[in-house]
């Protein structure tokens, strides 16, 4: 009996050993039935590296490294899903994916550095593309969980954020071939559970990453500069879930710059600036400028550029404080510049001071007549819905230039058509029980 089960426990042991491979030099090979691929991955040496790899699960240990690579990467012994540099997992793959379609990302990751030395990290690497195939990166994007020998991400340290309940250092660079974005844990771990989504979305709402590109592929592994033998992924699994909705994402904070804090304006044509802002879905924005004080509020909308020359002649009263501010639009989410100024007027006005407006109004054109462009103004006196179009003279439709809700106060709008003739034409506001038409003249 005892003979029978000592060859019984020999023969399993070897069952259970027949899996494991070793691969040395630039090597790798599937695992899993192909859900995951595994690389020896030496690239930057020449210096000999081998591992061991279970085929049938995540397992691989480095078991040979003899690496002396000084300030350079030598190797990166890795397993990942995805696409990368011509090498696909066949099973459970949804890459390439783009970032606004993805619900979700865990990963799961267990290491065993304990009995490893010289210079290495234990990092995720994380490839994206503008396009879906081939090998033209935008972006890469390494999660560092541990490290040794003075390891350290290239590019400049950024912040420091918490991720998952984790503190990480965030470290970028803009290299000439693809973005670099490091997250490093402050306090090195070995067993980690998190949301890849988590650390894409703070790379979105600083610009790093763009929704509309794609995610190739999710790596794990260990760079190695020197030494580096017996470091062990001890499991390791991810997937990316993909949402019913394409996400979207608000324009990227920015700040306004002039008129400067507390100025005192002499005249009432004011140049304002602000920073120019990008949005993450690389969708079109749309600034809005708020002009606050006075009696009425002015708002302009329909501004392009990160700049606007206004008239303030007929809607700034003399010796007012006035606050001022942008937002910057994509057409669904909306955000406002991280700092508001003062100014305060010290011209004469031209404002009727006993004109106070309690019902809805449309401004005449201003300038008017005009070529190339005019301002086209008007009050709503509560939070409404606002129309306001251009005909020509036979009444046939221009342009719709305002179609949403309109908060209250004064709103200006640019309209500005390079390709109309000269000649006589009208523009209408319809908004509640209200409808105001007016002539404006084109100069050509």
């Amino acid at each position: 009996m005892k003979k029978f089960l000592s060859l019984f426990l020999l023969s399993s042991t070897i069952l259970l050993r027949a899996q494991i491979v070793e691969l040395c030099e630039g090597k790798s090979t599937s695992l899993m039935n192909g859900e995951y691929n595994v690389m020896n991955n030496v690239w930057g040496a020449s210096t000999p590296q081998c591992i061991e790899v279970d085929l049938d699960s995540s397992y691989f240990k480095v078991t040979l490294s003899v690496h002396d690579n000084g300030n350079n990467v030598a190797a990166y012994p890795a397993i990942f899903k995805g696409c990368h540099w011509g090498w696909c997992t066949t099973k459970n793959n949804p890459m390439p994916i783009q970032i606004k379609n993805i619900e979700s990302a865990p990963f799961k990751w267990i290491i065993d550095t304990k009995n490893s030395t010289g210079t290495w990290n234990a990092a995720l690497d994380i490839w994206f593309a503008e396009l879906p195939t081939g090998n033209d990166y935008s972006a890469e994007m390494m999660i560092w969980l541990d490290y040794h020998g003075g390891a350290s991400p290239a590019g400049s340290k950024i912040a420091t954020v918490e991720i998952g309940g984790i503190k990480w250092d965030l470290y970028f660079a803009a290299w000439s071939s693809w973005n670099y974005i490091a997250f490093k844990a402050i306090t090195p771990i070995e067993n980690v559970e998190l949301d890849l989504r988590d650390f894409i979305n703070e790379s979105l709402i600083r610009g790093y990453l763009f929704s509309p590109w794609y995610l190739h592929a999710i790596e794990a592994g260990f760079e190695i500069w020197s030494d580096g033998k017996n470091l062990t992924t001890k499991y390791f699994s991810t997937n990316v879930i993909e949402t019913l909705s394409p996400l979207n994402f608000a324009p990227l904070t920015f700040r306004i710059q002039t008129p400067a804090d507390k100025s005192i304006v002499n005249s009432p044509k004011i140049e304002f600036k602000w920073q120019q802002t990008t949005d993450p879905d690389l969708d079109d924005i749309e600034y809005i400028l708020y002009i606050i004080g006075g009696e009425k509020d002015t708002i302009i909308s329909n501004i392009s550029q990160n700049s606007y020359s206004f008239d303030g002649t007929y809607f700034l009263k003399s010796n007012t404080t006035y606050t001022w501010y942008v937002k910057a639009s994509d057409g669904e989410d909306t955000t406002k510049s991280s700092n508001e100024r003062t100014f305060t007027t010290s011209f004469t006005s031209n404002i009727n001071e006993n004109i106070i407006l309690n019902d809805y109004c449309l401004y005449q054109n201003y300038p008017n007549p005009f070529n190339p462009n005019t301002i086209i103004s008007y009050y709503v006196p509560k939070e409404s819905k606002v129309i306001l179009k251009v005909f020509d003279v036979l009444g046939k439709e221009i342009v719709t230039l305002v179609n949403d809700i309109k908060q209250p106060g004064k709103h200006e709008v640019l309209f500005d058509d390079v390709e109309l003739t000269g000649g006589i034409y009208f523009y209408q506001m319809v908004s509640d029980n209200f409808i105001s038409t007016k002539k404006m003249i084109l100069i050509k």
